[in-house]
């Protein structure tokens, strides 16, 4: 009898193409970092013309009817993963002013106000700062971030030593805007006060001249009313932390992550007082003198101020949520379940975000540390030191090839790493890096080795990341943001730099 062997080898020998010859089947062709998914975000501001709502929504501006539900439009502010978000809305001129963090500032003419028709944009590196917000003084429109502020009928900087500017009032003492928690005059930078936002009173507030402000401290926040002078007339004390206040109509508004309160303002006193206990809200306008626009990282709704023939008052109406603010989440690897006080949802890779009854008790920790062949990778923790603020703003690696270490951009701060594929991704407060391993560069003899990086690529999230989890298929990651909601960033052919690549 045959020995199995040689049977098996004879079938063999009948079956198999001998002609086959191995092939080098590996994508080649360049390769960027985009968000090739995205659910969810936070509603940064909103503005009211007409009941007709323009809300900034992440990289975009969205115009939206009637009582909140139906989205008219949504115009784009920029790419995203590229784009910063639309943080911040004014009338000027007739037209609609908003800026996109950190980015610009871009201006839209309303003369059909439910098709907002882009006009102009204006770089940051046009304006000298990276732009956070606008004031609107008299006639004239002032735009202010970090690095000062800046005059947009002449492009006139004033302030460029301030880290971060803020909100611009005329005043007897001339025109000031907010620097931390100073008033300060933008001729001179002078000193007239304290504030960390202000707006000027109408005239039936009953305070000719005068201003409402918000002065936060590390506990809580003083928001009352100044005189012409800058010198407080009356004020109210608020445990929390507050974003910002709003003068809508003849009610003052300050605005919490937890909390909101509202007073009507008479005859110089705020009166009337309404407390509202609501998670992160951003933002309010008024649609009518009971009915008001709000946004935040939940969404956005109607809310009725008092008790009308419609219905009870302090109550929240057509609430369209959306995955805003994200402190827990988990991965199965198909599915990310993330979410927060303000609710829990289920996001399927590249699929539909659901709100979800499952909450998250016990959170998968974002990675610190990751190991790849050529280097270990870790969170920097810093010196400890409270007057030294330097945990967590680097990346250092170890390798056996040497020692490097990376920061993220804006003086940011890194949140995790992970290694995907061979290369490092580093979730931070600005968005998404990717790190590899670059040609090895020449040192003297008895210097120690360095170890080059080379950063294939970058998005751009409203931050911070606060988990990269990588995918089966390798090539990417499921992302989840606290305030830039979640989505899959990925490494994917550049089309663009394969047509311009030269044949071999």
């Amino acid at each position: 009898m045959r020995p199995v062997w040689l049977l098996i080898a004879a079938l063999l020998s009948g079956c198999f193409d001998n002609t086959y010859v191995k092939e080098d089947r590996t994508d080649r062709r360049p390769k960027v970092l985009k968000v090739t998914s995205h659910v969810g975000g936070t509603h940064e501001c909103v503005l009211v013309r007409d009941r007709i709502w323009y809300v900034g929504f992440g990289p975009q501006l969205l115009v939206i009817e009637g009582r909140g539900v139906r989205e008219a439009r949504a115009e784009p502010a920029g790419e995203l993963g590229r784009t910063g978000p639309v943080c911040d809305l004014a009338l000027w001129r007739g037209d609609l002013v908003g800026v996109v963090r950190r980015d610009g500032v871009l201006r839209w003419d309303l003369a059909v106000p439910r098709q907002p028709m882009l006009v102009d944009r204006v770089p940051a590196s046009a304006l000298g700062i990276r732009p956070h917000g606008l004031s609107v003084v008299g006639n004239e429109l002032f735009i202010w971030g970090e690095g000062g502020v800046v005059r947009g009928s002449d492009g006139k900087r004033f302030l460029p030593s301030a880290a971060l500017a803020g909100p611009v009032v005329a005043t007897s003492q001339g025109v000031v805007a907010v620097v931390g928690r100073r008033l300060e005059r933008i001729e001179d930078g002078r000193f007239v006060g304290a504030a960390t936002d202000i707006v000027p009173l109408p005239a039936s507030a009953g305070l000719e001249g005068g201003f409402a402000f918000m002065l936060q401290g590390p506990g809580g926040a003083t928001v009352g009313l100044m005189g012409p002078d800058l010198r407080e007339r009356s004020a109210e004390v608020m445990k929390g932390t507050f974003n910002r206040i709003r003068l809508r109509g003849d009610r003052l508004w300050i605005l919490g992550d937890t909390e909101m309160a509202s007073w009507a303002l008479r005859q110089g006193r705020m009166e009337d007082p309404v407390f509202a206990r609501v998670k992160g809200i951003r933002d309010v306008a008024p649609l009518s003198d009971n009915l008001h626009a709000a946004v935040g990282s939940f969404g956005r709704a109607l809310y009725r101020l008092k008790e009308d023939r419609e219905g009870p008052g302090d109550e929240f109406l057509s609430p369209q949520r959306e995955p805003g603010r994200l402190d827990r989440s988990i991965f199965d690897g198909r599915r990310v379940l993330a979410g927060s006080a303000e609710g829990f949802w289920f996001y399927p890779i590249r699929g539909k975000a659901t709100l979800s009854d499952k909450s998250v008790d016990l959170t998968q920790m974002p990675e610190t540390r990751a190991t790849l062949a050529w280097g270990t990778a870790s969170v920097a923790k810093g010196d400890g030191k409270a007057d030294t603020p330097d945990e967590m703003r680097e990346v250092l690696i170890d390798g056996p090839m040497g020692k490097a270490r990376w920061s993220p951009p804006n003086q940011g701060w890194v949140s995790t790493v992970v290694a995907v594929d061979g290369d490092l991704w580093v979730g931070h407060s600005e968005g998404i890096t990717v790190l590899r391993k670059g040609p090895s560069p020449e040192v003297e003899e008895g210097t120690p080795a360095a170890l080059a990086l080379d950063e294939v690529g970058s998005v751009r999230i409203p931050g911070p990341i606060i988990w990269l989890h990588p995918l089966r298929t390798g090539g990417g990651v499921a992302f989840v943001s606290r305030f830039g909601g979640m989505g899959v960033a990925e490494l994917v052919p550049d089309d663009a730099a394969a047509r311009l690549a030269p044949s071999s």
